[in-house]
């Protein structure tokens, strides 16, 4: 999997992956979604990777993923965000996958600022 970064994404990414021990993660996220096939694409900052997550190459920093969420997404997409909504957008060239993306800070107490 390739993530191109647009300049606003690392422009609002980048302060959030200053920290040392700090991982940006790509989930498919199911929770209360009802089934493990519908799910909403989320980004989530972490204090370490799962054994057995992948990583996908970008112009920025690694984007960590589990492999079983790898058929959800497309080979190449790009990530952006948008300044209006405060959100952030991952799309392919053939669909939007999440046009209001949220930054979940997950990591350990200790990470945040």
């Amino acid at each position: 999997m390739n993530i191109t970064f647009t300049e606003s994404a690392v422009a609002r990414l980048t302060p959030s992956l200053q920290e040392p021990g700090t991982f940006l993660k790509l989930v498919f996220d199911t929770e209360g979604c009802g089934c493990s096939v519908n799910g909403v694409p989320t980004l989530w900052l972490e204090s370490e990777t799962a054994a057995g997550d992948l990583s996908a190459a970008t112009n920025l920093v690694p984007v960590y993923y589990k492999a079983k969420d790898e058929i959800f997404f497309e080979e190449h997409m790009k990530l952006d965000f948008n300044e209006a909504t405060k959100s952030y957008i991952l799309k392919s060239n053939n669909q939007i996958y999440n046009a209001s993306m949220s930054l979940v800070d997950r990591r350990a107490a200790a990470h945040r600022p």
